[in-house]
């Protein structure tokens, strides 16, 4: 039996568990890599998590295969055609559960060589993606993986994970998170119409994805915004005033639908806040585009080929703050689109466009 409650955080109100009992439900053969992850050896675990176990084989078997997966009673198992991927039981009288997840070698090297073309795609876009959907990515055990602990064939695991880049893990996170134009766009709109209730469901939204980016940049490899408040405990204590300010307003919004004016542009001021402070550590990560680069790869995507309109400038004066300082904060960008305008900044966009004439279109692309 493998011992791993030493790497279990501490979780008050948790219940007791056997260890013995945990390691029967996972179907371990000895030449089998075994990985402890999750939220329960993050720390952001609950007193109803999971043991996420990970286990990889050196070659699929019977395990894998819905017929001979050796089931027991009460266990749920979840398949992908004839492959067994994952099964997940619970302990009895506890809110604990045990899920395990069954991938062979060969699989999880496929999904870091995906992660590699997926990186190198996402470190050439200025712009929100969401090109990891269909990379063959699965970021959850990529991340889990990234800071699991290995209870069996500890060596063979440490060779695979040498394939885990975390810093640019951090960044295909980052950059499915933060920079959503057309979000703010739509928030906008809905204070032009006064329409206060559903611009501030926009404006928490954007806040959620800027500070989960903010969490990205610093690092967090993790995708699920659910633990975000957690998450943004273990940024530097110089940000814990900012994360304070963002949690409160977050999890306990407004009391009164009058201040929901207010409360929107409380919450475009924090997303500002958030962009000064990614802007400096990304000056600090490597894996990271340049400012210069990035400011680069945003003119390529907008500016091309693109004839200067009110409509690009705000786009792209939105955009730019996530490398750009001095840029007029959110609030007076919204005041100006509200009035059908563009702001004043510094950045030459008329200069760039001059000359053009029309946009090509291609591949959401204004250059062909």
């Amino acid at each position: 039996m493998h011992s791993f409650r030493k790497h279990v955080s501490v979780v008050p109100g948790m219940d007791e568990f056997d260890e013995q009992a945990i390691s029967e439900k996972i179907h371990l053969v000895d030449s089998d890599i075994l990985v402890l992850g999750g939220s329960l050896v993050d720390g952001s675990g609950t007193p109803s998590s999971d043991f996420d176990f990970c286990v990889i084989a050196r070659e699929a078997d019977d395990r894998f295969h819905r017929d001979t997966f050796p089931k027991e009673a009460h266990m749920r198992f979840y398949t992908s055609g004839d492959r067994v991927k994952a099964s997940f039981d619970y302990l009895p009288e506890s809110l604990l559960g045990v899920d395990v997840e069954y991938w062979t070698v060969a699989q999880i090297e496929h999904m870091l060589d995906s992660h590699d073309k997926l990186y190198d795609h996402m470190v050439n876009r200025a712009r929100k993606s969401s090109s990891f959907a269909a990379a063959s990515v699965d970021f959850r055990l990529m991340s889990r993986l990234s800071y699991g602990v290995a209870l069996q064939n500890a060596e063979e695991f440490e060779r695979i994970r040498a394939g885990i880049h975390r810093d640019q893990l951090a960044f295909t996170a980052y950059r499915t998170a933060v920079g959503s134009y057309p979000d703010f766009r739509d928030l906008a709109g809905m204070w032009a119409q006064q329409d206060y209730e559903t611009a501030l469901v926009a404006a928490r939204k954007l806040g959620v994805d800027t500070f989960r980016g903010l969490t990205h940049a610093y690092g967090n490899t993790n995708r699920n915004p659910k633990y975000l408040s957690r998450f943004l405990t273990r940024l530097p204590d110089s940000l814990a005033e900012l994360s304070q300010r963002f949690r409160h307003l977050n999890a306990y919004g407004i009391g009164d639908p009058a201040d929901a004016p207010e409360a929107i542009l409380t919450w475009l001021d924090l997303i500002d806040a958030a962009y000064a402070e990614i802007r400096i550590r990304r000056d600090q990560v490597a894996d990271f585009p340049s400012r210069a680069r990035f400011l680069e790869l945003l003119r390529g995507e907008l500016h091309e080929t693109m004839s200067w309109n009110a409509e690009i400038d705000n786009e792209y004066c939105f955009r730019a703050r996530e490398a750009e300082d001095g840029l007029p904060p959110l609030r007076e960008l919204l005041t100006v689109m509200e009035r059908r305008g563009s702001t004043e900044h510094h950045l030459p966009l008329r200069e760039w466009a001059s000359g053009q004439s029309a946009p090509a279109g291609e591949n959401n692309k204004s250059n062909t």
